[in-house]
Parts: C-alpha cells; sequence; structure tokens
C-alpha cells in the first residue's frame, strides 16, 4: 500500500470557476496583501507556455515590485496538520515552474521556501534568470551553536533549466527532533540535485532570532517570495506556477530489503509501504527480489550483445551509456 499523509493539498491548477483572472489574495487560501505583481493569468497570454501542458490559467509572479519584508507575500493554503519537530515528521510540496518568455528577462528572480505562513522559512529554491537559462540556487543553514551563534546560510547553484519547457521542482523534507538532524532533499524533473538540511539551527541558535524565543517554526504552506532589487521590466511577465501540492505524514520507514526485517513485527514498522501483516511484508520482499533477478538476466543478455566476435566491449555504447547517465538536467 502507498504512504499514507496525515494531511494533504491536492495539486492547484488555478483554472476557473474555482479562481479567476485577477489578484491572488483571498482565493482559496491564498494570501498576498502586498503589492506585488503576482496573479492568476490566462496561459494563452503567453506563447511562449502553449507547451507547459498547463491549463487554461496559472499563477504568474514577477519581481517588478519587490519588498524585504516576509509576512505580506505570496502564500500559498496551508496544511491542517503542519510538519514540526514534535515527533518526526515528513513534509513534501511540490509546483510546476516556466518563463513567461522564450529568452532572458534579465534580473528576474524569484524564491520558493516552506514556510509557517508567516515568513518563517525553513529551505529554499531560488529562480534566477540568467543568459544561459534559469538557473536553480538552494540554500541550507548551518549552526553548530550553542546560543547565540550567527549561523551560516550555504547557496549552492544546483541546475539550469531552460525557459521553453515547464519544470518540477519538489521540496521532500524530513523534521527530526533535536539540532543538525533534519533532512531536506530537492528534485527538480524527478532528479535529485540537493541534499541538505532545514534552517532550523538558525531558528535554535542564531541571536537574530531571540525575540522570537529560538523556536523552530513548523512547515504548512509555500512561500513565494519577491526581494532583493525590483526589476521593473518584469512587469506582467515573469513565471508561470502550477500545480501546487502540499503533504505532510509520518516520517517515512522502508521499504523493507529483506524478509528479516519483516519478522518479529518488523512489518508494523513500515509505513512506505503500510503493510496488513507479516505475510504481506515478505511477499512485497519476495516479489522485489524475483523483479531484481529479472533485470539481472536482462544485463546478462544485454552484455553479451555489447560484445564483438572477438569478445571485446563495444566501447562506443559504453560512452554513449555514460552520457546519458550525465544527462543535462534542462
Amino acid at each position: 500500500m502507498a504512504p499514507a499523509f496525515a494531511d494533504s493539498i491536492a495539486a492547484i491548477d488555478f483554472e476557473s470557476p474555482a479562481y479567476s483572472t485577477g489578484n491572488i489574495n483571498g482565493q482559496n487560501g491564498w494570501m498576498k496583501t502586498g503589492s506585488y505583481d503576482v496573479a492568476v493569468d490566462s496561459v494563452a497570454s503567453f506563447s511562449n507556455a502553449s507547451a507547459f501542458g498547463f491549463g487554461a490559467q496559472a499563477l504568474r509572479v514577477s519581481n517588478a515590485v519587490t519588498s524585504g519584508a516576509f509576512g505580506d507575500q505570496t502564500f500559498s493554503p496551508g496544511l491542517t496538520s503542519p510538519a514540526n519537530e514534535t515527533s518526526p515528521t515528513h513534509f513534501e510540496a511540490s509546483f510546476n515552474i516556466g518563463s513567461t518568455q522564450a529568452v532572458q528577462q534579465p534580473g528576474l528572480f524569484l524564491s520558493v521556501s516552506p514556510d509557517d505562513g508567516n515568513g518563517s522559512r525553513m529551505s529554499y529554491a531560488g529562480f534566477n534568470d540568467q543568459a544561459d537559462g534559469i538557473h536553480v540556487i538552494f540554500y541550507d543553514v548551518t549552526n553548530a551553536g550553542p546560543l547565540p551563534t550567527v549561523a551560516s546560510f550555504n547557496g549552492t547553484d544546483v541546475a539550469t533549466i531552460n525557459r521553453t519547457s515547464a519544470h518540477t521542482v519538489k521540496f521532500v523534507i524530513d523534521l527530526v527532533p533535536g539540532p543538525a538532524n533534519d533532512v531536506v532533499k530537492l528534485y527538480v524533473d524527478s532528479i535529485l540535485v540537493a541534499t541538505g538540511t532545514t534552517w532550523e539551527d538558525y531558528y535554535r541558535y542564531d541571536p537574530e532570532q531571540t525575540g522570537n524565543g529560538n523556536v523552530v517554526p513548523s512547515i504548512s504552506k509555500l512561500l513565494f517570495r519577491v526581494g532583493g532589487t525590483a526589476t521593473p521590466t518584469t512587469l506582467s511577465n515573469g513565471y508561470l506556477v502550477d500545480g501546487v501540492s502540499l503533504s505532510s505524514g509520518p516520517v517515512l520507514v522502508g521499504p523493507p530489503t529483506n524478509k528479516d526485517e519483516c519478522k518479529k513485527d518488523g512489518w508494523k514498522t513500515f509505513n512506505n509501504p503500510t503493510f496488513k501483516n507479516q505475510g504481506a511484508c515478505v511477499s512485497f520482499v519476495e516479489r522485489h527480489e524475483k523483479d531484481d533477478e529479472d533485470d539481472d538476466h536482462d544485463n546478462d543478455r544485454n552484455d553479451n550483445d555489447d560484445r564483438d566476435d572477438h569478445g571485446k566491449d563495444n566501447r562506443d555504447n559504453d560512452h554513449r551509456g555514460e552520457n546519458r547517465g550525465h544527462g543535462e538536467r534542462d
């Protein structure tokens, strides 16, 4: 059985009649009280988006107007069961993003963060439109403590995506009680591009957070933020966002890799997937062991096919395989 989430928000497609073109604020739980250039817009207005696979409408975001504020920026609807460190909790959020233009929009930048709805970000992905494509920037935070120790914000350029397609971005986060043990994984188009930690220890130890009691925030929403220097030329353009989804639940455990893990009530500890009894757990392992054996046999046959009459490896095929394995993230 598939893992069960305690709470989830299914993919939001911004379609009519649930959503109307114009200001997103107040529509189905979305919030944006600042004067930012963020609105539900017609996808047909942007010829570059014709092949994105979006519906008739999407959320459009530009940084034509920016500020250093957080609480008045654009927030998704929130989960009723937030992810937090009270007990090990799993959080996932994903969205599709694409440029309104096939050419660079110089200065265009947007950050997206799992958040508590008040601007307390727990992770970060930035989208920076540069000459060679849209660069995805990931930030995690490290701070060994104790209070008050200034945190280190660690930025990494993790992917470059093209402007002529929409791309799926996904946060997968495990929140664990205690310091320095949360795990964040960032995926772009199903490729794992970054693994790091949350911003938990910034809140726990940094003197900037003393006024908030150095409390580690929960996660219930996505924050779409435009800060830094405004780029007025992006007005009514920018990025299109669609398919926003969120979920929370227990930290995923599993799947089992051998039959012994199913015994002595071990089957009860798994939630990825869950099992009705020990027999179902054992059957799952046996089925996957058989699949692995079949894959091995297929690989053996392919290896034989790749050898020439003299028993030498077909080097050309090997090189092409290497190129596929290191394929571009566009």
